[in-house]
């Protein structure tokens, strides 16, 4: 969707705050927040990213990282019914939760922690496009989900690289189109003008379905 979430290329914003040597986390609530959201995959709430996007644009951009993070956890985790509202506001469960599932516990947690989702699917899949073809990003607004970079719309660049076969995820439903998605070069120039270095480039994965031959 066009949100504030998809800031790149944008003026007026500010500096990044780049700080060097910056630990991971800057309160322990932080540390929780990951926890919860590691540990409530098993809950199947969802990810966490399309309701991260829809989080209105001031409070986006009043909230830090992790308050959007827990934001979005909140509401995912309502609307898969593993609690309430009034239940999150009170700190206590007001029912006994069916257990459907097995416990974390501190000998599994870091099971859960370690973990790295598979997300490749191994399914043969025609490639619309090939290494070094010339692309074009396509002018979609989708309404929902997208991993497509607004400022790539109309701007030409190359495939690099075959990355293989990945749900889209702007999919609706249980049955999610699987295609294959590329590395994508583009000239600075092309992303953001003349005032670019003619010798930068910025590579993108992008999904077959955001991209039409140039």
């Amino acid at each position: 969707m066009n949100g504030i979430h998809d800031m790149g290329g944008m003026q007026g914003m500010g500096e990044i705050g780049y700080e060097e040597n910056a630990p991971m986390f800057h309160a322990d609530w932080e540390i929780r927040v990951q926890a919860l959201h590691a540990a409530s995959g098993s809950f199947r709430g969802g990810p966490l990213r399309p309701t991260v996007e829809q989080i209105p644009a001031a409070e986006y951009l009043r909230m830090s990282y992790y308050e959007r993070w827990l934001t979005a956890l909140i509401e995912r985790l309502v609307q898969a019914g593993v609690v309430t509202r009034e239940e999150i506001e009170q700190s206590r469960a007001a029912r006994a939760l069916e257990q459907t599932i097995a416990p974390v516990t501190p000998e599994n947690a870091a099971d859960w922690l370690l973990r790295t989702p598979q997300t490749e699917r191994q399914t043969q899949v025609a490639a619309r496009f090939a290494i070094d073809d010339r692309v074009r990003g396509r002018n979609i607004h989708p309404a929902g989900h997208t991993r497509m970079p607004r400022y790539t719309r109309l701007r030409t660049g190359n495939v690099e690289r075959d990355r293989g076969v990945f749900a889209l995820p702007d999919s609706e439903g249980d049955e999610p189109r699987l295609q294959h998605v590329y590395l994508v070069r583009f000239a600075a120039r092309e992303l953001w003008g003349e005032t670019a270095h003619a010798r930068d480039s910025v590579r993108i994965d992008m999904w077959e379905d955001y991209l039409e031959p140039a």
